[in-house]
């Protein structure tokens, strides 16, 4: 009998894992029009699977046409800048599928000057290449291989810098190449390894397998580049490599899978396992054909055809609150505990699992006795969860996980416990961006968003940071509103600062300040007079500088201009009640409604000549007066006590008893007072939350 072997990473990575989640909980929840701009991930099977389900594959040029309630996904390779702009534009709702390690691929480029000349090894007509070529702001050259690098470059680049990066899945030995060809020509060139790690151990993995293999089978779509590059790196040691994309693929391979003793099956990281157990089962039948065996033989084969540690999918037979059955396909009826499937309590497993479910496990220990084989889902798990981990760690791509324990010492709070699945992330107290010596206690049982800031492999295990997320967050979060706002835009802040120049508002993800030129019409002298730290107030912008995260904001409108209020409500010959609020040499100022007053004339006051107002009205008095004058241009008012007491109108009076125009002006506040505070530069800048 044939020892066929399967390759421990093989299947799905933890950047299509993440896709295919996202893509299956937006169908799971009933949503319509669901897109995908080209294939989410380069399988066939799967993509028929999801077009089976509704979901509809466009390209680039159909974006135009989308509803307005579409929900498009992008590709896990990403997608070029100017795609991305356009979707923007168009205000699609865009779900971003691309992989962690691509993303982080992008930003290596995108943050190289214009001056820099970006090198990239890989396939030019990928979908992960043309993206990431889109991000680079200078000059971009894409290789095959070593080869092209060194027949391409005849004399030496302009650039006055260059890098080298490489497509996530390119293959690990061919990138040696391009690196030693790359330094021959560009001594000081900067070299980004940016090969995914998952694709370097895969690669590294089949290496090892197939040098000792009659026959290597890679199982995945044929337009999968990480699939061709395990294939590629195979047929180096094993003569016999193959690249298929289904079990029906292996008809024609029949002779010599019948003639290998040992064989290897590894999968791409697109590939479902669904697709790599098929292959197996059938690589199986076809190596058994015809074979006589032993009634020994047959004996042992219908006992046990699995061994321990093998991960297998089996089919769910029976749900109870203490465990899962399962079908594995063999003699032996697989028994999943309930704490091999989860470290948390009070977990309900009718609601995780139902019958006839596929679900993936590893085999424990073998009963004969009983025809049982013992199961575990969270071992599975945790290895897949730690790969996310790592993935996590090298791109800083923050992740969730529930807080499950609150660890205490001697000296107080140590951290917390987040679960992330089944594996624990310690976050230490300083990191929980709760102040010192405070409670951790309120984030018992929250989820949480972290940060991976450290990761002991051998230990397997993991140190986050909320604190660096929640920075993370913030940063991304005035990004957007600095790439969207304009001068005009209107808001409702809460005043978080008051200082003596002005007020600090809270928009959101930013401050704004509003100078105390701008808190009122009238006179202030200090902003606390008309605003309170917490109280919500509108605003808008009324300039923003970017570059220096500054926002200036306005406060005073047309809408509240006591001149406009006083346009509308009142006019010259009007009779009103007045309240006296200063008393000067010259006259008396009375308000007439709140921060609008006029000047009533030392003339303008009785109908006898007076030395001093303040024999006459004081400071509250209560009084009626005439608007004889209204001067929008100057913003001045005159008022008049007199004009009430004569039996003549205003007009009679005589010209020499009018207040003489530089006199009947509104009071200015000296110019040390009157001016407003101007804020020094660093003070009135957007305060950093």
């Amino acid at each position: 009998m044939a020892e066929i072997r399967i390759t421990e990473h093989s299947g799905f990575c933890f950047g299509v894992k993440r896709a295919v989640e996202m893509i299956e909980n937006c169908i799971n929840s009933g949503r319509k029009n669901i897109f995908c701009l080209g294939e989410l991930i380069h399988n066939p099977d799967f993509t028929k699977s999801l077009s089976d389900r509704g979901v509809t594959f466009i390209e680039s040029e159909d974006i135009e046409s989308l509803p307005k309630d579409a929900v498009l996904f992008t590709r896990t390779h990403g997608t070029t800048e100017d795609i991305l702009k356009r979707l923007s534009e168009l205000k699609i709702n865009c779900v971003d599928t691309t992989c962690p390690y691509v993303k982080k691929l992008r930003g290596i480029v995108a943050s190289q000057p214009s001056d820099t000349e970006v090198m990239m090894v890989g396939n030019k007509n990928h979908p992960e290449v043309m993206g990431v070529i889109s991000c680079a702001k200078g000059k971009t050259k894409v290789f095959a291989d070593s080869a092209d690098i060194e027949n391409s470059f005849t004399e030496n680049t302009e650039a006055k810098k260059q890098i080298l990066v490489a497509q996530t899945t390119y293959d690990r030995l061919e990138w040696a190449k391009c690196v030693s060809s790359v330094k021959k020509l560009f001594p000081d060139c900067e070299i980004h390894d940016t090969i995914c790690r998952v694709t370097d151990e895969r690669q590294r993995e089949i290496e090892k397998l197939a040098k000792d293999s009659d026959l290597t089978v890679c199982v995945g779509g044929l337009n999968s580049s990480n699939t061709a590059k395990l294939r590629a790196v195979a047929s180096t040691v094993c003569k016999n490599s193959f690249h298929i994309e289904r079990a029906s693929d292996l008809v024609p391979l029949a002779p010599i899978i019948r003639e290998s003793k040992k064989i290897t099956i590894a999968a791409g990281a697109s590939t479902p396992d669904s697709i790599i157990q098929e292959v197996y089962n059938t690589m199986a039948e076809i190596a058994n054909e015809n074979e006589e065996l032993s009634f020994a033989e047959m004996l042992e084969s219908s006992f046990k055809t699995l061994n321990t540690g093998e991960r297998v999918t089996g089919t769910v037979l029976a749900v109870n609150p203490a465990e899962v059955k399962v079908d594995l396909g063999t003699k032996h009826t697989g028994i999943l505990p309930y704490d091999e499937i989860t470290n948390e309590s009070g977990v309900d497993l009718n609601e995780l699992f139902h019958v006839g479910d596929q679900v993936e496990v590893i085999c424990g220990k073998f009963s004969d006795a009983d025809g049982t084989v013992l199961l575990s889902k969270k071992k599975l798990d945790q290895h897949k969860y730690w790969e996310g981990i790592k993935a996590a760690h090298e791109s800083g791509e923050t992740i969730s996980g529930t807080v499950k324990e609150i660890i205490k010492n001697e000296n107080g709070y140590a951290g917390v416990i987040a679960l992330y699945g089944p594996n624990k992330v310690f976050i230490p107290a300083s990191q929980t961006g709760i102040p010192k010596g405070e409670s951790l206690d309120e984030l018992k049982n929250q989820k949480v968003n972290f940060r991976i800031i450290d990761v002991n492999e051998q230990r397997k295990r993991a140190v986050g940071s909320i604190k660096s997320s929640n920075r993370a967050a913030r940063k991304k979060a005035e990004d957007e509103f600095f790439a969207t706002a304009k001068v005009g835009d209107k808001f409702e802040g809460k005043v978080r600062a008051i200082m003596s120049y002005g007020a600090f508002v809270n928009l959101g993800p930013v401050d704004g300040m509003v100078h105390i030129s701008e808190l009122s019409w009238g006179r202030l002298k200090k902003p606390s007079d008309v605003l309170t730290e917490g109280q919500t107030i509108k605003v808008y912008i009324k300039a923003i500088d970017p570059e220096r995260r500054r926002i200036s904001l306005g406060y005073k409108t047309p809408e509240n201009d006591p001149w406009n209020i006083f346009a509308k409500n009142y006019k010259v010959g009007d009779v009103v009640d007045a309240t006296i609020v200063s008393i000067m040499p010259f006259g008396a100022f009375a308000e007439i409604f709140p921060d609008f007053d006029g000047l009533i004339h030392i003339s303008q006051i009785s109908t006898e000549r007076i030395s001093n107002p303040g024999s006459v009205l004081k400071v509250g008095d209560k009084v009626k007066v005439k608007i004889i004058a209204a001067d929008f241009e100057r913003r001045r008012l005159s008022l008049s006590i007199r004009a009430l007491l004569e039996d003549g109108p205003a007009g009679d009076i005589s010209e020499s008893d009018k207040a003489p125009a530089e006199e009947a002006k509104a009071e200015e506040a000296p110019a040390e007072e009157a001016k407003a505070e101007e804020a020094p530069a660093e003070e009135a800048k957007t305060e950093d939350k």
